[in-house]
C-alpha cells in the first residue's frame, strides 16, 4: 500500500514539515478555498501541487498530493435540479484539470447536505484520549427539539423519542450549542457549515427525493462523467455514507454491499470505483468488509482504514484505536494485500492503492491545539504507525 495523509491546506494546523515525520508520502487534499461547485482551474491545482512538492530533504521531494478528497458533488447534481447541468460541466472541467496535473485519484460522495456526522468530538475514552462518537438519541434529540425538524418524529420510535427527551431535559445550553455545532456541517475543510435556518431550508429541498430517486440521480451523473474518467483514467471512488443511517430524513445509498453492487454495475469499469472506509461501512454490522474486499476489490481506488466500536443494541459508536474495535483489522489488510499482488499478477502497473489513517483520537499536545475534528497530527501518526506494523508484518 501507499502511505498517504490528509491535509486541509495552508489553514491547516498541522503543516506538511509535520507530515513527514509519519511515513507518509503522499497527500490528501482539496481546493476547499473554492466556491462550492465552482471549477477548479489548472491554474490553482498547480499552485496548491508545487506548495506540496516544495518540501524537500537532501534535495528530494518528499511529499505528493496524488488524491483529492474531496471534489465536492453539488447538492443541485444530487437533487438533480437547479443549476445542475452547469455544476455538472463544472466537475467535468475540474476532473481535466486535475488530470493535467498528473492526480488521478478522486474521492467523492453522494452524502446530503453534510459530509460525515458525529454528535460528540470530544468524546473521552478510558485512556484519556479524546475520540468522535456518534449517539442516536441525541441526535434525535437535536431534530426534534433544537432543530424542530418537521416530521422528525415520524422517523423515531416511541424509544427514541422518550430517551432523546431525557436527553434533552439534562442538558445545559452550554452542552446545547456544542450538540448543534456538531451537527451543522463544517467539520471537515470541504464541507460546509448551515445555520438552523439554512439547514432547515436545504433539508425541505429533499422532501420529495426517495431512496430510488438519489440512486437514479448518481447514476445519470455517472453516466454523463465515465468518459471522460475512462479518457482521462481517472480512478473515481465513491465514499461511504457516514454513518450508514437515515440523517435528517435523508436518503442513504452508500452503506451497504447491496449499494456497492449497484453503484460499481452501472459503469462495469474499474474508473468507477469505491473508496473503502471500514469504519463507516462497519458501523453497519451486516456488513461484511472482507467479503466486500473479496467481491469488489478490483473497484476498490482509495482505501480508508479507521475503526469503531458499536454498543450493544443500540446505534451509537465511538471511534476506536485503528487496531481495536469491531474491525478486524489485521483480517482486512491482509486481504487488500492479497488484492494488490492479483492485480501485480495481472500487470497492473499502479498495483499499489493509496491508504491513509482516517481520523485519530486527541492525544498529548493535540489536545492543547485547535485542531480539525478528528484530524490530529499525533493520533493519526499513531495510527499509521499501528498500520504500518501489521502490514509489514504481513508482507514478510
Amino acid at each position: 500500500m501507499k502511505y498517504s495523509f490528509r491535509w486541509f491546506g495552508p489553514n491547516d494546523p498541522t503543516k506538511l514539515d509535520d507530515i513527514r515525520y509519519t511515513e507518509a508520502r503522499e497527500i490528501v487534499t482539496s481546493l476547499s478555498h473554492i466556491k462550492y461547485g465552482e471549477k477548479w482551474s489548472y491554474e490553482e491545482i498547480l499552485k496548491r501541487k508545487k506548495n506540496i512538492e516544495k518540501i524537500k530533504y537532501k534535495n528530494q521531494t518528499q511529499l505528493k498530493w496524488s488524491v483529492v478528497e474531496s471534489l465536492p458533488v453539488h447538492n443541485d447534481i444530487k437533487l438533480r435540479s437547479g443549476k445542475y447541468k452547469y455544476y455538472i460541466n463544472q466537475y467535468k472541467d475540474s476532473l481535466i484539470n486535475l488530470s493535467k496535473n498528473n492526480i488521478k485519484t478522486v474521492c467523492y460522495n453522494f452524502m446530503p447536505l453534510v459530509d460525515w456526522i458525529r454528535t460528540d468530538l470530544s468524546f473521552k475514552l478510558d485512556n484519556g484520549s479524546l475520540a468522535l462518537k456518534y449517539n442516536h438519541y441525541e441526535m434525535c434529540a437535536f431534530e426534534l427539539f433544537i432543530l424542530k425538524l418537521k416530521g422528525a418524529e415520524k422517523r423515531y420510535s416511541n424509544k427514541e423519542i422518550s430517551k432523546a427527551k431525557t436527553i434533552i431535559k439534562k442538558m445545559t445550553n452550554s452542552q446545547k450549542n456544542k450538540l448543534s455545532k456538531a451537527l451543522l456541517g463544517g467539520m471537515a475543510a470541504t464541507d460546509r457549515q448551515y445555520t438552523f435556518n439554512q439547514l432547515d431550508y436545504e433539508i425541505s429541498k429533499y422532501k420529495d427525493i426517495t431512496h430510488s430517486d438519489l440512486r437514479q440521480n448518481l447514476k445519470l451523473f455517472l453516466l454523463e462523467i465515465f468518459p471522460l474518467l475512462k479518457e482521462n483514467k481517472i480512478n473515481f471512488c465513491i465514499h461511504p455514507d457516514d454513518p450508514p443511517y437515515m440523517i435528517y430524513g435523508l436518503p442513504r445509498i452508500v452503506s451497504n454491499e447491496n449499494d456497492i453492487k449497484y453503484i460499481t454495475s452501472i459503469c462495469k469499469d474499474e474508473y468507477n470505483g469505491i473508496t473503502l472506509c471500514t469504519g463507516s461501512l462497519s458501523v453497519n454490522k451486516k456488513n461484511d468488509i472482507n467479503k466486500i474486499i473479496k467481491q469488489y476489490g478490483k473497484y476498490i481506488n482509495f482505501i480508508h482504514l479507521r475503526n469503531i466500536k458499536r454498543e450493544k443494541n443500540s446505534k451509537n459508536f465511538y471511534e476506536s484505536s485503528h487496531l481495536e474495535g469491531d474491525v478486524d483489522m489485521v483480517s482486512v489488510i491482509r486481504d487488500l494485500l492479497k488484492e494488490e499482488k492479483k492485480r501485480k499478477k495481472n500487470n497492473k502497473i499502479d498495483y499499489e492503492i493509496s491508504m491513509r489513517p482516517d481520523h485519530g483520537h486527541m492525544i498529548l499536545y493535540d489536545k492543547q491545539k485547535n485542531i480539525i475534528p478528528g484530524y490530529s497530527l499525533l493520533g493519526r501518526m499513531k495510527g499509521l504507525s499501528e498500520l504500518r506494523g501489521v502490514i509489514k508484518s504481513l508482507e514478510n
